[in-house]
């Protein structure tokens, strides 16, 4: 009889481990399915360098970073090398939200920005990204960039680089201390200033005095001093005679 009943008992315990075995396994099944994977956010980061040759100056330094919606918006005005930036994002500009980011290069760098006889007074880069990555194709609408500085003067041009050399942007307004470009991607801009001139090629400058034009003057001073003296001489011979 107690034989009897420690054998059931031991194939009750095999049952139910066997049911919880399996058990285990069907919740283990249901738990993965029940996982996915994480859907990557939208990232708004650092910019990733734009394609294609990158400019002299290189125009990595971020200045900022926003958001911007199809509602467009204003983003500055921040300082980019001395200078001031102000840049005006239209409604319906952008069919989407886009991280714009501002950038300042190194001047020195930029140099003459491939045009002799100039050299870069003011400079800003500006990247659009959608998701991460470079906007593509043209925006909806012009975007439109002030710079403010003291350097800037009207016989200044806004220059922008194209991924393989700076170029002359035409849709420009130069005047005393500020430049506006209006444009629909998104190069990096540099502001060129013409070299001094000498002195010489300045309107109603003071002109240097030569040494021919001295001993002319000394020529006819001596002149006048040999007529005074014969002069005398003639009068003092009247007073003897006299």
């Amino acid at each position: 009889m107690t034989r009897n009943r420690w054998r059931r008992s031991g194939q009750r315990l095999i049952t139910y481990t066997i049911e919880l075995t399996f058990i285990a396994a069907i919740s283990a099944v249901c738990l993965a399915g029940s996982v996915r994977p994480a859907v990557a956010a939208t990232d708004y980061g650092a910019p990733q360098p734009a394609p294609g040759v990158a400019p002299p100056g290189g125009y990595s330094a971020v200045i900022t970073s926003q958001t911007i919606t199809p509602a467009g918006g204003t983003i500055g005005p921040v300082v980019v090398d001395g200078g001031t930036v102000t840049l005006l994002i239209p409604a319906g500009a952008f069919p989407v939200s886009v991280q714009l980011t501002v950038t300042g290069p190194k001047l020195f760098a930029v140099g003459d920005a491939g045009t002799a006889g100039y050299k870069a007074v003011a400079g800003v880069g500006i990247q659009v990204q959608e998701n991460g990555s470079t906007y593509p194709g043209t925006f909806l609408k012009p975007l439109t960039l002030t710079i403010r500085s003291s350097s800037i003067t009207s016989s200044n041009v806004v220059m922008g680089w194209n991924g393989a050399a700076f170029v002359t942007e035409t849709d420009t307004t130069v005047a005393s201390g500020v430049a506006v470009v209006r444009f629909d991607t998104d190069p990096d801009f540099a502001v060129l200033s013409p070299l001094a001139t000498t002195a010489a090629a300045i309107p109603d400058a003071t002109k240097s005095v030569t040494g021919k034009p001295l001993m002319g003057e000394g020529i006819l001073a001596c002149a006048l001093i040999v007529l005074g003296a014969s002069g005398l001489a003639v009068g003092c011979r009247k007073h003897a005679r006299a």
